[in-house]
């Protein structure tokens, strides 16, 4: 992503139904302050609830997708906050997480540059992985002697099993584009000069698309991977059944018999 000159630490952006978050601190590689958590949080909310989003876009400005938490900022914590304390300002940032994890339409990072630490678990709570050629990845909390957080112990499980996802947190490896790819951490890898067109490309197809049963598909896949065969055949059902009038499928069947591209509308 190109350089920004916005002085926002949170760029937003819609383009049709795309909303397109953009962290905005190029100078420390998009570095998590307390003031980028507070916007990012509200943007994902926002994305979520407004009916006129159909997909959502997170990448970085400048050279960095997100470095994780800003360490300069967390050295500055005072001496006498309680583990408590310092526990539950965590559990507030990490809210940002698990709303964008849970969000009700496709979600699409485009991992412009570096993805470490928090960053990282940013891009995996994403639905696709979109990364350029000269990023990376790295779980970078051993590093700073910090044990995890924003869930990235909980996807990163998830996408590869706990052997795995134990190497990563305790070796911190530097993952290119090709490894990333091989152990399924992204969907895609294209060329630098080539991430905002063709990224931007593929979730504006997902935001053109049916949105309804994209909130139910995404309520199967969470369920799938918890809940045993006969609950996800009861979800299925069920979920099946609430869009199988709606107007989007008398659009895809109406296209079908046409023979053109169905137009979605999301009810």
């Amino acid at each position: 992503m190109a350089e920004s000159v916005e002085t926002s630490p949170l760029l937003v952006a819609t383009e049709g139904r795309l909303r397109i978050l953009t962290l905005n601190r190029p100078e420390r590689m998009n570095a998590l302050s307390p003031e980028l958590h507070h916007l990012l949080q509200a943007a994902v909310r926002d994305a979520a609830s407004d009916p006129k989003v159909g997909a959502v876009v997170l990448t970085g400005a400048g050279r960095g997708f997100c470095a994780g938490g800003d360490v300069r900022q967390s050295r500055g914590e005072g001496p006498r906050e309680s583990v408590e304390e310092r526990a539950d300002a965590i559990r507030a940032h990490s809210r940002t997480v698990e709303l964008l994890s849970d969000m009700p339409k496709p979600t699409v990072a485009l991992i412009n540059g570096a993805a470490a630490g928090s960053g990282l678990a940013l891009a995996l709570a994403c639905d696709i992985r979109v990364m350029a050629a000269a990023a990376n990845l790295r779980t970078a909390y051993g590093r700073v002697g910090m044990s995890g957080d924003f869930g990235v112990t909980y996807f990163l499980t998830r996408i590869l099993g706990a052997a795995r996802a134990g190497e990563l947190m305790l070796l911190n490896p530097k993952i290119d584009p090709e490894s990333a790819l091989q152990l399924g951490l992204v969907s895609q890898v294209v060329p630098d000069d080539a991430l905002e067109v063709r990224g931007l490309e593929l979730a504006r197809s997902l935001a053109a698309g049916p949105t309804l049963a994209f909130r139910y598909m995404k309520q199967n896949l969470r369920l799938a991977e918890r809940g045993s065969l006969a609950q996800v055949l009861e979800r299925e059902a069920y979920n099946t059944a609430r869009v199988v009038r709606t107007r989007d499928v008398r659009e895809a069947v109406d296209a079908f018999r046409e023979k053109r591209d169905p137009v979605f509308e999301g009810r």
